[in-house]
């Protein structure tokens, strides 16, 4: 297994160094040293004692420092924190009676194993047999949309975790990850001793059995007592440990819970529901009379289209997203350029690959054709304008629509916005069937068969769960794993990056005037580097169905999926793609590659409407 693997050569360093210092103690024909830890000196030519009679000889061990296994952890480093800078130097306790362990545990606010392991602190951290000899420096990364780590984001990490006697701090440049001792799923713990701040060991998202052992096996050593018996973690049906298997029935599809929306008053009412799922079919709202919103997302093919990018009007650019639980998205489209389902369904409308429309045209549409229906649910509140002089077609930046006065473009724009609330209230009544997973993580264990939960284990050690948790298998953060682009003209896609920059200058925010509660907006920062040839990770329910597969379309099937991630995504000279792996990205072999698709296959999403 990768995680045993990690252990056993972490282990083996340890091991190693004691040896070698046993052999040269033994050979030595000085006389014993202070009382007290000690460390080599710069040179590396003898031994610097840390403290002499009970005082420190120094703020800080001496070079030379870094950050890998055996190294002494670089003197300087500071981490911003709610209550202030956390400072490395504040856990170096050279005189100390017994050592004690610092454990750096580096987490990510997107990551499913992250948030299992912070919910779970307290069964190491206060365990009785470890009375007084750890501390904990919990450190964030990254938030939940995969933004550099910031203060907000710490005190909503900070209800995650649920040990308070932990230190929480912020690094967005994840400092400890040149002591990892290979590419491994998040979260990472590093091992430290107080007293001289070298690194022991690493490990990478243990389970609980697995982390207290390491632990126990460190403070042996420090102690220089034998180290405890290794004992093989309990399986749950021969494949999952605990926190796999806590993991797995987290993805129940009953967990999942359908979330307010406070910016559109109308998205739960029946009419409006009935009103969008009439709207969300017809192609009479596009001026071609071809294009609805069915077309690129049909029912009878699981609300996708089967191609490897949208056609509307002309071709687009990306891949139909899947919709079927979208109302449970933060953002929405594969970049997040909209904050609300009902913003993301007004953008097809006016986009020219698309409906290739306007909202003059909507509206008269909605006059002319379906006056009762938007009277009955948004009437009393906002009538339909007289349009009696106003323009066919139009939408911001053509003369026609331009000319008009303030007043119409309000009254016009409102009942524009109406459809969008409409066809999200429509949508958010969309559901999908329970499926062999489902079945497995509420106890039927026969729901899968062998083969499946190999791959289902491999799912999970793997690191695909990093981001593909919960009930819809997605944690709605954007990464960037250097999928081919799927644009006409071959142009590498800048994903998140455009995508914030064109939420910035959106006219229908969820903060704007045309929102129902624009306090409910959700924050973002615009400039964000990591951003750069980012995308949404999408939700797997449905992916056994919905092939081509990616943003741009471009994967065939779920082997070239699975090939893609294990190899970390094209290579960062191919002119397809755009922006830089994520270190967090684990590569696996082809063997892995080959047989993680015996459970994407399980996952299946036969759609029901409302």
């Amino acid at each position: 297994m990768r995680q045993a693997m990690a252990w056993s050569r972490s282990l083996a360093f340890g091991t190693l160094a004691l040896a070698l210092a046993a052999i040269a103690a033994a050979c030595s024909d000085d006389p014993p040293a202070a009382a007290g830890p000690t460390t080599k000196d710069a040179g590396g030519d003898g031994d610097v004692a840390l403290c002499v009679d009970g005082k420190p000889t120094a703020a800080y061990p001496p070079g030379p420092h870094e950050v890998s296994v055996l190294g002494t952890v670089p003197a300087g480093l500071s981490f911003e924190s709610a209550d202030g800078p956390v400072t490395i130097e504040s856990f170096f306790e050279p005189c100390a009676e017994r050592s004690r362990l610092l454990i750096v545990r580096s987490s990510a606010a997107w990551c499913g194993p992250c948030l299992w392991q912070a919910a779970n602190t307290k069964r190491f951290l206060e365990e009785p047999r470890f009375a007084g000899r750890l501390l904990l420096l919990d450190l964030l990364i990254a938030d939940e949309d995969n933004v550099s780590a910031h203060l907000p984001a710490l005190a909503r990490w900070r209800a995650k975790v649920d040990a308070p006697s932990s230190k929480l701090a912020l690094d967005p440049d994840h400092r400890f990850a040149p002591a990892l001792l290979s590419r491994e799923p998040l979260p990472d713990y590093v091992f430290i001793d107080t007293r001289t701040m070298k690194i022991l060991s690493t490990l990478s998202d243990p389970d609980p059995l697995s982390l207290a052992t390491r632990i126990e096996v460190e403070l042996a050593d420090l102690d220089g007592v034998p180290r405890p018996e290794l004992v093989s973690p309990p399986v749950i049906d021969g494949h999952f440990t605990e926190n796999q298997m806590d993991l797995i029935r987290g993805m129940r599809l009953d967990a999942l819970e359908l979330p307010p929306d406070p910016t559109n008053e109308y998205a739960d009412l029946p009419a409006a529901r009935a009103f969008g799922k009439v709207l969300f079919s017809d192609v009479g709202l596009s001026p071609s009379g071809t294009v609805s919103c069915a077309t690129c997302h049909d029912p009878a093919r699981e609300l996708g289209d089967g191609v490897p990018q949208a056609v509307g009007v002309e071709t687009g650019d990306r891949n139909s997203p899947a919709i079927a639980l979208s109302a449970h998205s933060r953002w929405q489209f594969w970049d997040g350029r909209a904050d609300t389902l009902w913003m993301q369904a007004l953008g097809p409308f006016e986009d020219a690959k698309e409906f290739g429309g306007s909202r003059l045209f909507v509206v008269h549409q909605i006059a002319e054709r379906y006056r009762t229906e938007y009277e009955a649910v948004f009437g009393a509140k906002y009538p339909l304008p007289d349009l009696e002089s106003i323009p066919a077609s139009g939408k911001p930046g053509d003369a026609a629509y331009d000319t008009l006065s303030a007043a119409d473009k309000e009254k016009v724009t409102r009942v524009f916005v109406n459809v969008g609330k409409a066809i999200a209230a429509f949508e958010r009544g969309m559901r999908v069937k329970p499926n062999a997973l489902d079945r497995y993580a509420s106890g039927d264990l026969g729901a899968l068969t062998a083969v499946q939960k190999r791959s289902l284990q491999l799912f999970l050690r793997s690191g695909c769960a990093q981001c593909h948790w919960g009930p819809r298998l997605t944690n709605d953060a954007f990464h960037v794993i250097r999928f081919p682009t799927g644009r006409q003209d071959k142009q590498p896609d800048r994903g998140r990056e455009d995508g914030l920059l064109k939420l910035a200058a959106a006219e229908f925010l969820a903060s704007s005037k045309w929102s129902d509660a624009p306090s409910a907006a959700k924050p973002f920062l615009v400039d964000e580097p990591l951003m750069l040839g980012a995308f949404k990770t999408p939700t797997l329910r449905g992916i056994a169905g919905s092939a081509p597969y990616s943003h741009g379309g471009m994967l065939k099937t779920l082997l070239e999926v699975s090939e893609h991630y294990g190899k970390r995504g094209l290579e960062h000279a191919d002119p397809s793609a755009i922006g830089t792996t994520e270190q967090w990205v684990p590569s696996f072999d082809t063997t892995v590659q080959h047989e993680l698709p015996a459970f994407l296959e399980v996952l299946t999403g036969e759609v029901e409407l409302p």
